[in-house]
């Protein structure tokens, strides 16, 4: 017997997906690259865990102030309180806050 996780809506929370990465500006620094496709598992906390992982991104501290994460235009800590999974073609993208005055 298989074992399958899927969500309230019967979706398998544990096949990969293919998803856009977009890095902007200084984020491109841990990546190299502007955006990039990745194969991740639709639980929005599990890949973008992943990708900050893959590219060593230093996340704890000042970067995790400057920079925000958003889920097809969606800050990510939205995106989770609305329980929503990524699906494929969605974007994730990680953008830096400019300061300014």
């Amino acid at each position: 017997m298989m074992n399958r996780k899927n969500n309230k809506n019967g979706i398998s929370t544990n096949k990969k997906i293919m998803v856009r990465v977009r890095f902007i500006t200084i984020m491109q620094r841990y990546s190299g690259h502007k955006e990039i496709r990745m194969e991740l598992l639709p639980d929005p906390s599990q890949a973008v865990k992943y990708i900050i992982d893959k590219f060593q991104i230093p996340w704890s501290g000042q970067l995790e102030k400057s920079t925000r994460i958003f889920i097809n235009k969606r800050e990510l800590n939205d995106f989770l309180r609305s329980g929503g999974l990524l699906k494929p073609g969605d974007t994730i993208a990680f953008i830096p806050i400019s300061g300014g005055g």
